[in-house]
């Protein structure tokens, strides 16, 4: 227990650490990267990207090791991790096959799909799609890497590759790009580095946590087990991705690459909010998995562990939304001027839900850990059908603007009203009691943020990095004193208090 601790705990300042450096370099890397190849070729990267991460879903296997590999080892039954490994490494070698050929399909129809672009920018197109989709199709057996990593909680290593890759990655195009090689070396970089983190993931693992593989035979009941569950989480991993990675390609058929762009860059906004404030739960699945397996935990335990790690979640993830809400438009006119003043008012369409939604993830991971993850796949095929449909006719009129509108919608009504309702009758989850604890006891300081930056911004008009980090700085400083005074409880305050004297220490 106290080494599983220590993996959550420097794992999750790993993880911080790493998004830190995402968002410094993005802030220094992404307008230099721009301003290099261009914001139409900026907008067909993400295009190409966004094509990939949908035609490449992993069929919910990569969950499904965390989640099996979790049971067993809770259960210390060695036979089946092996048996089940067996199963899943088959499954992900004829799903890459598979996959390829879908690549392959959408590369000879590019033409008939994004009918807004030029030729030029097709050919373009199917360049990227070539080496990015070798590459995708290369790597995808490796993606029960993580799982096993998660599963053994081996947290230090694993968000360790993530920041390794992270700064690498970035170093590596940095270099290609002064050395001219422009827009496909972005995909070619994103490749190598890809592949030198997955070489590191298997030592790892065949050095300290290696399972042989059982590929001899084929156990029925474990793969129908394995398929019941990833079935309904590769539902959740389709709708999740269609939800925002199919909006650039709807846009680049109604609205063309310049929308695609400025919805891109919100997109990378909401991507650090949403990393930042669900870097606890993500790592909390086997302890969930030990406790019910265990025969720990009921309703009231589960729900203990929601609130605790909910509040949280939401101090971090309210300061960060109410701050970004009062000086989020001053921050993309300085960071990529004014093409992309329209990127704020997405962003902030994007990332407001999540003040419901991400606190409540310890709900979510449950659904994993006990098999009815069916009802999370409910409510994410809901968010999906409202955004895409309401994205197609909205974004014709109003362009990235209309697709965040539509996801909102979207997550209003699927994650938050239809989940809330699943949480409450099926892991009998007392949600008014949460949204109590969570939201409403800790609103003040978010209540008194907006109040403020509504005051700076029409006494500070000029838009300058100066008065962006001005305003960053005085309406930080309010949040965490209003927070430490109108938020925290005692054990909250305590475990600020704790960290403060270990560093004094």
């Amino acid at each position: 227990m106290q080494n599983s601790n220590r993996q959550i705990k420097i794992g999750g300042i790993i993880s911080y650490l790493t998004i830190g450096f995402s968002i410094i370099s993005g802030l220094i890397y992404t307008p230099w990267m721009i301003s290099i190849i261009g914001q139409s070729n900026f907008g067909l990267y993400t295009l190409v990207t966004s094509v990939l991460v949908m035609v490449t879903i992993d069929l919910g296997l990569s969950e499904a090791v965390t989640r099996f590999v979790s049971k067993y080892r809770a259960e210390n039954n060695i036979e089946g991790i092996k048996n089940f490994l067996g199963i899943t490494y088959k499954i992900f070698i004829i799903s890459a096959l598979i996959f390829l050929l879908f690549l392959s399909v959408v590369y000879l129809n590019l033409d008939n799909i994004f009918l807004k672009l030029s030729s030029d920018e097709i050919e373009k197109v199917k360049v990227l799609l070539v080496i990015a989709g070798f590459y995708a199709a290369v790597s995808f057996p490796f993606q029960s890497l993580d799982g096993l990593l998660v599963s053994g909680e081996w947290f230090i290593f694993q968000k360790s590759t993530q920041l390794f890759s992270k700064v690498l990655n970035v170093m590596l195009m940095v270099v290609a790009l002064l050395l001219g090689y422009g827009l496909y070396s972005l995909v070619v970089v994103s490749a190598i580095s890809g592949i030198i983190v997955i070489a590191l993931k298997f030592f790892f693992l065949y050095k300290n946590d290696n399972y042989s593989i059982e590929w001899k035979g084929f156990d029925r009941n474990l793969a129908r087990e394995l398929f019941s569950f990833s079935a309904w989480i590769m539902v959740i991993k389709l709708a999740q991705r269609f939800i925002t990675n199919i909006s650039p390609s709807i846009l680049g058929i109604t609205s063309g690459s310049r929308e695609i762009a400025i919805f891109s860059a919100s997109l990378t906004i909401e991507g650090y909010v949403y990393t930042l404030s669900t870097v606890l739960g993500s790592m909390l699945l086997p302890k969930i998995s030990q406790l019910i397996y265990g025969d720990k935990a009921d309703s009231a335990v589960i729900q203990a562990l929601m609130i605790k790690v909910g509040r949280i979640q939401f101090v971090m993830l309210s300061g960060i939304i109410s701050i970004f809400i009062m000086v989020g438009r001053d921050f993309f006119l300085n960071w990529l001027g004014t093409d992309f003043e329209k990127s704020y008012y997405v962003a902030v369409l994007l990332v407001l839900p999540g003040l419901i939604t991400i606190p409540q993830q310890i709900a979510s991971t449950t659904l994993v850990a006990i098999n009815k993850v069916k009802f999370d796949a409910y409510s994410r095929l809901i968010i999906m059908v409202i955004s895409i449909v309401l994205s197609y006719f909205l974004s014709f009129r109003y362009g990235a603007i209309g697709s965040g509108i539509a996801i909102f919608c979207g997550n209003v009504i699927g994650g938050v009203l239809v989940l809330n309702i699943v949480y409450s009758r099926i892991l009998k989850i007392n949600v008014w009691v949460f949204f109590r604890k969570c939201q409403l006891s800790m609103a003040m300081p978010f209540v008194l943020v907006i109040l403020t930056g509504m005051a700076l911004n029409y006494l500070i008009t000029d838009i300058s990095w100066i008065n962006t980090i001005a305003k960053i700085t005085f309406l930080f400083m309010i949040y965490t004193f209003s927070t430490y005074f109108f938020a925290l409880n005692s054990f909250e305050k305590g475990l600020l208090s704790g960290v403060f004297k270990r560093r004094n220490e």
